[in-house]
């Protein structure tokens, strides 16, 4: 979870300072997109098989929907809740791409496995320094408002 939480916010703040997005409003993007950052990994408290359903682009784009529809009724915006929910599914599938355990996150399109094997999920240096990183570039972006 932190690992999935540090490497979503060092992404997203990345990618916000890289194209100049320099607006609050993408604050509540990365911090939302963070909060959903683990749900693909639901799977393991259902019960299912880890990575096989829940991993992939086709369950990402699923529960981007309800979650567009819950911020739209909270706070009358639908794209808060949509967009977040894609990119921290996006975010999520890159982070378990590092990882040794092969899954297909291309299905429905590909039902390929793949895995770049760079190091385990459960590597707590890593996971460390996705967090230590996210929480400093999410500061450097919030100073470059």
């Amino acid at each position: 979870m932190k690992g999935h939480i540090g490497f979503t916010i060092t992404l997203l703040s990345l990618l916000f300072l890289a194209l100049g997005l320099k607006n609050p409003y993408y604050i509540k993007v990365i911090i939302l997109s963070a909060a959903f950052s683990s749900l693909p990994d639901i799977d393991l408290r259902l019960g299912l098989p880890h990575r096989k359903y829940t991993h992939n682009i086709l369950f990402v784009a699923i529960t981007s929907l309800p979650l567009g529809y819950l911020t739209s009724a909270l706070l009358n915006d639908f794209n808060l809740g949509f967009y977040s929910a894609i990119l921290s599914g996006v975010s999520h599938l890159l982070c378990d791409l590092m990882t040794y355990m092969e899954f297909t996150p291309f299905y429905p399109f590909s039902n390929r496995n793949i895995a770049l094997r760079l190091f385990k999920s459960n590597n707590e240096f890593v996971n460390n320094a996705f967090m230590v990183s996210g929480t400093l570039l999410l500061m450097l972006y919030i100073i470059h408002l």
